[in-house]
Order: structure tokens, then C-alpha cells, then sequence
């Protein structure tokens, strides 16, 4: 009787072809969903931020009054208005943008100032230059206009931490919330991890956000709120341009109000152009993904 012993497997050669398929699939497939990963990250983180900012605003609405006018006054208010941190005697601790700022940062979870930076309105550029610096992150989002804008829109009312490890800085001028959604960790660009917010009162929420044609007539129909900014296009224009309080609203103002709200729906709020690889993009395609490295 014949016994057949013939033993089958893979030869060196196959085993060889195979690994280097495997490795070539890796190198294709890993970096994108890494990507998509991170993307997905920024874009809850995000999420995450808005949920908080809009629940802030509502919270004043019910307990302060319109949310908008609340925060103008809360800056330009004098000391007579109560808002923000305040002593054992009821007194205002802060004044000014630092005052709305310390309203904001009461509803945040360690929400707390940075070091002395509270009152100041100049020099803010550098300190947030040095925390990015020891923070092991990319230069700030300052120097991360996609042009060659460098500055600061929110350039007073100092500069603020929560216990996420957000950074959060604001603008007196038109009550301005910027937040760096993760903190000094990259990107550290304009739109992507970094954010501007602004509180309309509930006659700009008409104009601005529902396109009221009787905005006057049904005002009442509408509450203050929180909304994003499209923070690139502020730059562009320039920070310094006022809401028009008590001065007429109306859309195409030449305000900064013109740039908010931003962000309906949220993953198609890009810009047009190109993305990091020179593809074409529009505001179809999902923000984070495709421009987390958008430069």
C-alpha cells in the first residue's frame, strides 16, 4: 500500500508576498482613519463646547434676562450691573470683558483665570504664545490665519481655563467667546479647534438666525442665544466692528453679527478651497475630516 506524505504550506517566498500586501495596506489604510479619528474628535469636542454655550445662554435667559442685552451690559454696564464673579458683599470683583468673562467661565466645570491675566487688555498675544509653548502644542491660533493675518480677536478680558483643559479667551467689543476646543494640543487652526462665539440678543436672533421679515412685530417670538461665528471671516474683516446696539439691526450691517450664526448644519461649515492634499472642497464635504489639516 502507497502512503502519500506529500506535506502542504505556504513557501518563503509566498509567506514574503503576503506580509508586504499586509504592510502595504497598513501604510494606506491606517493614516486615514487615523484622520477620520481625529477629525471625529475635534468635531464632538466641539459638539461639546456649543451644548455647553448654548445651555449658558439659556440659563441666563431664564435667570437674568435676555442673554444678548445681559452680556452688553455686563461690559458697558458699569458698576451698578451685577454680573460675574462677585465678593461677600455683593460687590463686582471684576470690571469690563473680565466681568462677562467670569459670568461665562461660573457655569464651566474649573472654569478659573490664568495666572494674573484677568484685567488685561494688551499683551495677551505672548501669554497665550507661552502657554501653547509649554503646552507641548503648535504656536496659538493667533499666527494660524491661513493668510498672513496675526493678531488676537479676543484680546481682553484675559485669559481663562477649565477642567477639559480648554482655553478661553474674550472680546469686549461685541461680547466674543473664544474657546480652543482641545486646549494647546495641533492643530491650533482657525475654524478647526478654534472657535468664536457671541450672544444675540433675541431681536438679533430674528434677524440674524430665523429671517423674520417683521422682526419688530415678533420679537417676543424668540430668545437670546449663544451662537458661533465664522471666525475666519471676522479676521478678515476686522474685529473691531461693533454689534450695532441701539443702532438700528439689520443684516449686511457691516458688523461682526454679519459673521454669526456659523454653523447649521455643523459638518458643513468649510469654507471652500483646497485641503491639505489639493483636493477640492465645498461645504458638502464633513469640516473636520477634511480640513483638519487644511493649509
Amino acid at each position: 500500500m502507497k502512503c502519500n506524505s506529500k506535506k502542504s504550506g505556504f513557501t518563503l517566498a509566498e509567506v514574503l508576498i503576503t506580509l508586504g500586501l499586509i504592510g502595504v495596506i497598513s501604510a494606506m489604510t491606517i493614516p486615514t482613519l487615523a484622520y477620520n479619528y481625529r477629525g471625529k474628535v475635534l468635531e464632538q469636542q466641539f459638539r461639546a463646547v456649543y451644548s455647553e454655550l448654548k445651555e449658558i445662554g439659556s440659563m441666563i435667559n431664564y435667570d437674568k434676562g435676555d442673554v444678548g442685552t445681559f452680556a452688553y451690559n455686563c461690559v458697558y454696564g458699569g458698576t451698578k450691573i451685577k454680573c460675574g464673579a462677585q465678593d461677600q458683599n455683593g460687590n463686582n470683583v471684576y470690571t469690563g470683558t473680565a466681568r462677562w468673562a467670569s459670568e461665562v467661565m461660573m457655569h464651566l466645570a474649573g472654569g478659573n483665570s490664568y495666572g494674573d491675566y484677568v484685567d488685561y487688555s494688551s499683551g495677551i498675544g505672548n501669554k497665550l504664545k507661552e502657554i501653547y509653548k509649554n503646552g507641548g502644542g503648535p504656536q496659538g491660533p493667533f499666527r494660524f490665519y491661513p493668510r498672513t493675518y496675526a493678531g488676537v480677536i479676543c484680546d481682553n478680558g484675559g485669559i481663562w481655563l477649565d477642567s477639559k483643559g480648554r482655553i478661553w479667551t474674550f472680546n469686549g467689543e461685541n461680547q466674543f467667546i473664544c474657546v480652543d476646543i482641545n486646549g494647546p494640543a495641533a492643530p491650533n487652526r482657525i475654524n478647526i479647534d478654534t472657535f468664536i462665539f457671541k450672544p444675540l440678543t433675541a431681536k438679533e436672533v430674528a434677524i440674524w438666525v430665523a429671517d423674520d421679515p417683521e422682526p419688530d412685530k415678533n420679537v417676543n417670538n424668540y430668545s437670546g442665544q449663544i451662537v458661533p461665528c465664522n471666525m475666519e471671516e471676522i479676521y478678515q474683516k476686522g474685529s473691531s466692528n461693533k454689534t450695532p446696539q441701539g443702532q438700528g439691526y439689520k443684516k449686511g450691517s457691516g458688523s461682526a453679527v454679519d459673521s454669526c450664526p456659523f454653523n447649521e448644519p455643523i459638518e458643513n461649515i468649510a469654507p471652500a478651497g483646497k485641503n491639505a492634499s489639493g483636493r477640492d472642497v465645498d461645504r458638502s464635504n464633513n469640516y473636520w475630516n477634511d480640513y483638519i489639516n487644511y493649509k
